[in-house]
């Protein structure tokens, strides 16, 4: 499986911070979230969708 930060392979027999494989890429993704670097976009409207 790979981790969903940093896409490095891990074995998923460490099943505690999946889908990340460590607290260090679990933190990180949080705090991406937090500051908004990451986030759902708006849904697209009608013309949007033509594209």
């Amino acid at each position: 499986m790979k981790c969903l930060h940093c896409k490095k392979s891990f074995s998923v027999t460490d099943k505690k911070y999946l889908p990340f494989c460590s607290s260090r890429c679990k933190s990180l993704d949080l705090s991406d979230w937090l500051t908004e670097a990451n986030k759902i976009s708006d849904p697209l409207t009608p013309e949007q969708e033509k594209f």
